[in-house]
Order: structure tokens, then C-alpha cells, then sequence
């Protein structure tokens, strides 16, 4: 499983040139900075928080146009990500290949954050 997003010393990051919410720095106990996605994915190692704002920024919301698998039961499931929450994630399956509009609304998938479920294709 996904190491937690730490909970004190973490903020979320806003993107600069719009205010989108792209992700999380966490800032370590000796002053360097971890940015986080917001599927709490460390993204790289600690540093300076302007590599870590720009990394997020750069990265901002992309995993909405990704392709993702769902673990589910031992099989793997096309899905696409609904929403995304500070806690949890919302994804819809699909048929392969398929594009957003083919994402099945009636069997939305809530996954509580950190997962190991979820798995870019």
C-alpha cells in the first residue's frame, strides 16, 4: 500500500496561474519539501519547495485524461476518474480504450485514499 499522506505539515498546493487544488507538500521536519498528487502519490524527493510547487504545477490535473486499472476481486478493470477528495477517489469503469463519455455513472467505485487498487494503464 501507498505510504499515508502525512497529516501535520502538509499543505495543499494550488496551482499558480489559475488556483486549480494540483496536490500536497508536506514539509520535513528538517525544512525540504515533498510534493504529493492528489491521489497522495509522492511525486519526488524531498527539496526546495519552488521544485516541488513547480513539479506539481506542471502535473496538475492529468490524471483526469489518464487510463487507469481498478484491482477488483483479482481482475483488473478499465476505469476513468470521476472525482477526486482530499480522502477519496471516484472512478467509473469503462470499456477498453473507451473514451470519458463511455464511462458508466451507475457503478461508481469509492476508493478511500492512499490505494493500492488503482493502477495507471
Amino acid at each position: 500500500m501507498s505510504e499515508p499522506l502525512p497529516s501535520e505539515n502538509t499543505f495543499d498546493h494550488l496551482r499558480s496561474d489559475d488556483g486549480e487544488h494540483v496536490g500536497y507538500i508536506h514539509m520535513t521536519d528538517d525544512g525540504a519539501f515533498i510534493p504529493y498528487d492528489l491521489l497522495h502519490r509522492r511525486c519526488a524527493e524531498a527539496g526546495d519547495l519552488d521544485a516541488a510547487e513547480s513539479l506539481l504545477d506542471e502535473l496538475g490535473l492529468r490524471m483526469f485524461m489518464e487510463q487507469w486499472w481498478l484491482d477488483a476481486d483479482g481482475q483488473q478493470i478499465p476505469v476513468l476518474i470521476q472525482e477526486v477528495h482530499r480522502d477519496r477517489v471516484l472512478v467509473a469503469p469503462t470499456a477498453e480504450g473507451a473514451i470519458a463519455k463511455a464511462a458508466d455513472m451507475t457503478a461508481v467505485v469509492e476508493l478511500v485514499l492512499p490505494t493500492d487498487r488503482l493502477h495507471s494503464r
